[in-house]
């Protein structure tokens, strides 16, 4: 679950270490995420467009995530598990609100399953539900309803059928998230949530089936109040004993 929380799919650069980067700190990038995991070490290296929106999130054990636009409009996502396994989201608008999706899901590089998905929104034109159908459009596979705090994700319960599988509950700073000037308008999949929030996670409580686990990140910040590091720490609610893990982010 800790690599679940940095890279896409559920799914998470070298540091801009010249010291002559114009870049002002109030709209820096987020370029390289590492983790440091009982020894390893995975690397993500974020890359950005020309209006700076992330266009490529691709992590050095093979697993990337591809962003896809039309105008300032997200309208695929591509989510590559490793060589011969992907994901592939098409999304289509109505004004400035996610209307609808096709999901296709690739094994061994040939086409498994499609299914159809269909967004509820907000007045603010924020997604709360995601409703995930078969191919035919007759039958419901599940669906994430999306709670939200200001302008962070607050909430997310996810649906096999019309059963209630997982919730988790995010709790936020008052400083920045590293993705904050990522430019990602509507969470059109639940993978895209931390990238989605303008303040920093503190903690998360997730439940999956009789399981409760909670994740709190102790954090270091720079001058603009964005992250620099963050100790991970993960346990069983109540007495589990706590993994921790390594977050270091570099702009």
């Amino acid at each position: 679950m800790k690599k679940q929380f940095i890279i896409i799919a559920g799914i998470v650069l070298a540091f801009s270490a010249c010291k002559k980067d114009s870049t002002p700190k109030s709209t820096q990038l987020l370029k390289k995420l590492t983790l440091i995991d009982n020894g390893d070490t995975t690397i993500t290296n974020l890359t950005y467009d020309n209006s700076k929106k992330m266009t490529l999130f691709k992590a050095n054990d093979g697993t990337e995530s591809k962003f896809t636009y039309t105008g300032e409009k997200l309208t695929v996502l591509e989510i590559k598990l490793d060589a011969n396994n992907k994901t592939k989201l098409e999304i289509t608008y109505d004004g400035a609100k996610a209307k609808t999706a096709v999901n296709t899901i690739y094994q061994n590089n040939e086409v498994k399953f499609t299914y159809k998905v269909a967004y509820t929104t907000d007045a603010s034109n924020r997604v709360t539900e995601i409703l995930i159908k078969n191919n035919e459009n007759t039958s419901t596979i599940g669906k994430h309803v999306f709670s939200y705090v200001n302008n962070n994700v607050s909430k997310i319960q996810s649906y096999v059928g019309e059963t209630l599988t997982t919730t988790r509950d995010f709790t936020y700073g008052t400083k920045k998230s590293p993705f904050l000037n990522s430019n990602l308008k509507h969470v059109v999949d639940v993978s895209l949530a931390q990238f989605y929030s303008a303040n920093e996670i503190v903690k998360q409580k997730y439940n999956i089936g009789n399981v409760e686990r909670e994740i709190i990140n102790s954090y270091t910040f720079d001058s603009q109040n964005f992250p620099l590091t963050a100790n991970v720490s993960e346990k069983v609610i109540p007495s589990g004993t706590p993994e921790v893990t390594k977050l270091v982010f570099g702009y």
